[in-house]
């Protein structure tokens, strides 16, 4: 069967691996010359399939790699991945925020199903256990993606919760009896403040913003949203780029406002990453 509606977004088929897309990010270092670096990373895939491998080559370059002629441009973000000393969490963490960036679908479905359950788990009235049945996946597929098949539509389920539970952002577990179904839990996620700020930044400079109120960032911001990160910990980690000389603070009346510091707000953070 297939279905048409008014959802924004199409069905997500292909996955992603999170070592295999480091890795090949790394080899920018090597080889910045886009068909060496397509060549060589053909080469060195494990993956039987030829076409499996160029699949995977492309969906590398397409979300997490920018190229400038017939070069990768040395963005910050592939500055940041690909670092020697930075550690492995700290570049999962910039990774996932850069999937979520090129894949809004999986960004949506933390805000809509994820983060809520998180949240209604945490309240200390709230006595339910914090598994998101199937139901709440299947209605809000039904309400977003545009066009599937029972086919498409599954392996779109699968897609997200799969991702999630790789990024953290999830935890899944058996189901007695079943060798094949899990059931998937909400939780909060605390990302590497690193991460936090540079995603902070990235969302900054694509808004044109100079400064947010605190109480925007900790709760409602894009980057809060995207790590499922309680508002305490977003504060915390605000409260760490300030103590950085990161950000620079004022009040208007009673609201704290944040303001990235530099004109180049992301550069900035980019270099007390790697240098600070």
């Amino acid at each position: 069967m297939t279905a048409t509606n008014n959802g924004l977004y199409g069905p997500l088929t292909k996955s992603i691996d999170i070592d295999e897309s480091l890795a090949l990010i790394a080899l920018t270092n090597e080889y910045e010359q886009v068909d060496a670096w397509q060549e060589e990373a053909l080469f060195r895939l494990p993956q039987a399939s030829r076409s499996r491998r160029q699949e995977i080559v492309r969906a590398v370059r397409r979300k997490f790699l920018t190229v400038e002629a017939d070069r990768f441009a040395a963005t910050p973000l592939r500055r940041l991945l690909t670092w020697p000393s930075l550690g492995e969490r700290c570049k999962r963490d910039l990774l996932f925020a850069q999937y979520l960036r090129t894949t809004p679908l999986v960004w949506k479905a933390i805000r809509e199903v994820v983060l809520p359950h998180a949240e209604a788990i945490a309240h200390p009235l709230n006595d339910d256990n914090a598994e998101i049945p199937q139901d709440a996946w299947d209605q809000f597929l039904e309400h977003n993606l545009r066009q599937y098949t029972d086919t498409t539509f599954s392996r779109t389920r699968r897609h997200i919760t799969a991702h999630l539970v790789k990024f953290g952002l999830l935890e899944d577990r058996p189901i007695p009896g079943d060798r094949i179904a899990k059931q998937f839990f909400a939780h909060f996620y605390e990302p590497d403040p690193r991460a936090f700020w540079f995603s902070l930044a990235l969302e900054f400079a694509e808004n044109g913003w100079s400064s947010r109120s605190l109480d925007y960032i900790i709760n409602d911001s894009w980057t809060r949203t995207a790590y499922c990160t309680k508002t305490t910990y977003a504060h915390f980690v605000i409260e760490e780029a300030e103590r950085a000389a990161l950000v620079t603070t004022e009040y208007f009346g009673s609201e704290k406002q944040i303001t990235l510091r530099g004109t180049d707000r992301v550069t900035q953070i980019t270099d007390a990453i790697l240098y600070g």
